[in-house]
């Protein structure tokens, strides 16, 4: 991966290097002729980087042969060669070649190139995604759920791509075809080709809402420009410009307070009989429990009832997704709402700010503790280990299936491990385990535990409570419950 994104990232930076060069050497027409080159270039740099090899190869040949019939054909034959070739890349008719090509090459050649926000936030970054996806989940179901909602997605994403596709084709067609009489304008409908495929994206990825909201922040810039380039008097032409940039700067501005407004917390809701409380564990913050610079865990009391916390928690959610908090829980004991935040190693200022922003909230003092936890063990005791927190995760998962209308049976699958050999040996007559040896080292065996089941809660709860019974037997450790079907 890492070769691939140096060979690309050493070609955009020539490329780019060489743009003004080509300026100043160049004439129109050998400037027009670099810009056509520097974009095609560009377009399968990003194959190749997002594709992988074969993407890369398949599309080459596809660009290669339209490239050549629209050079020797005339030019009222041009369209009917931009279809074809926009049909060569959509249908994609040697997907049996490009399958040899996966199977024959190295996965460093194949695999799409990924990129991961890491740094020391990685951890934040990670649970926005979730929360994210979470927030988008109504529309996801429905694609389970709804196959005429699958279908028009569907059909939207390809026309959009399609469409894409048959105008960056037109587009280059047409540049080099006016190479003559080149104009800087004419590639101003690049900036069309690049809303269309982002519009895609977001269809594909989020939906028609997400989509629609892009294409609105998208349209300022273009009609901005028609009112420029508008016959208009120049009174009304510039007004009307201004405007509409105005506009577009307020649009996105409340697109971008929106964005930060979009909020979700998935909680595993359950009674703690051991403490006697009320808990809502965040179920987004789960995968990400164990990370290694959120180390700073706090813990706020708030004397209120749980209604009123939970018309301010919006709001609460807000203020930690714009300052980077995980809020990780919260529980409910006699009037007194307890929430539990995650902070940034190197911002323990910001644990005091948030106190403020509580008391100022609920107008009222709010008592707080701040510990360093980097092995997270105040959250496996009060949360993550809890028989009742592994109880109601196994059964949110579960009842997510069923939400997708998924009606078959469970899976419960257990990732523990052992100590001592012979313990593990003796667990093994009650349960059928899979070592998992790069998990395990000299210290400790780990297994997974799959355990068959029907997708009723009580039951769920019965097997999790025996398999745990057994494991409390045998000293075996609990790390992680999962759900499949």
């Amino acid at each position: 991966m890492k070769r691939r994104i140096v060979i690309a990232g050493s070609l955009t930076i020539l490329i780019l290097i060489t743009i003004p060069v080509s300026l100043i050497l160049f004439n129109l027409r050998g400037q027009g002729i670099f810009m056509i080159s520097a974009i095609i270039a560009l377009v399968y740099i990003g194959i190749y980087v997002f594709g992988g090899v074969p993407k890369l190869i398949i599309n080459a040949i596809y660009g290669l042969l339209t490239a050549l019939f629209l050079f020797l054909l005339a030019e009222p034959y041009h369209l009917p060669i931009v279809i074809v070739g926009t049909l060569l890349v959509v249908l994609n008719p040697l997907s049996s070649f490009e399958s040899y090509l996966n199977s024959h090459l190295n996965d460093e050649d194949v695999l799409p190139v990924r990129f991961s926000i890491r740094g020391s936030y990685w951890p934040f970054f990670s649970y926005r995604k979730e929360m994210k996806n979470f927030y988008h989940l109504p529309q996801a179901r429905k694609l389970y759920t709804r196959k005429w909602y699958l279908y028009l997605r569907q059909l939207t994403t390809l026309m959009l791509f399609t469409l894409g596709i048959f105008l960056f084709i037109l587009s280059i067609n047409s540049i080099a075809n006016s190479l003559d009489n080149f104009n800087w304008i004419h590639f101003f409908i690049f900036y069309i080709i690049i809303i269309v495929f982002i519009l895609a994206f977001f269809m594909f990825k989020k939906g028609f809402t997400s989509t629609f909201r892009t294409l609105v922040v998208s349209l300022f810039p273009p009609v901005t420009y028609l009112f420029l380039v508008s016959d208009f008097p120049p009174a009304i032409r510039y007004s009307f410009a201004g405007s509409f940039v105005i506009f577009g700067i307020v649009v996105s501005v409340i697109e971008l307070v929106n964005f930060y407004q979009r909020v979700a917390y998935d909680s595993y809701h359950y009674y703690d009989v051991e403490d006697q409380k009320e808990v809502y564990a965040n179920a987004l913050f789960e995968p990400l429990v164990y990370n290694e610079t959120y180390i700073l865990c706090a813990e706020y009391q708030i004397r209120v009832t749980l209604e009123q916390f939970q018309k301010q928690f919006h709001d609460i959610l807000v203020y930690a997704n714009y300052f980077k908090i995980l809020i990780t829980a919260y529980s409910f004991k006699k009037n007194t709402v307890y929430l539990y935040a995650d902070f940034h190693e190197k911002n323990e200022k910001r644990y005091e700010k948030f106190k403020s922003f509580l008391e100022a909230k609920f107008k009222m003092a709010v008592s707080s503790t701040l510990t360093v936890d980097p092995n997270k063990e105040i959250y496996e005791k009060t949360f993550f280990h809890r028989t009742n927190y592994i109880i109601a995760r196994a059964q949110s998962l579960a009842g997510l299936l069923k939400e997708l209308e998924i009606k078959t049976k469970i899976i419960i699958s257990f990732i523990v491990y052992f100590e001592l050999d012979d313990e593990l040996e003796a667990f093994s007559k009650e349960y059928t385990v899979t070592e998992l040896d790069e998990l395990s080292d000299d210290a400790y065996n780990t297994v997974r535990i799959d355990i068959p089941c029907i997708n009723v809660d009580y039951m769920i709860e019965s097997k999790i409570r025996e398999l745990l019974l057994a494991l409390l037997i045998h000293n075996g450790k609990f790390v992680r419950v999962s759900v499949y079907y």
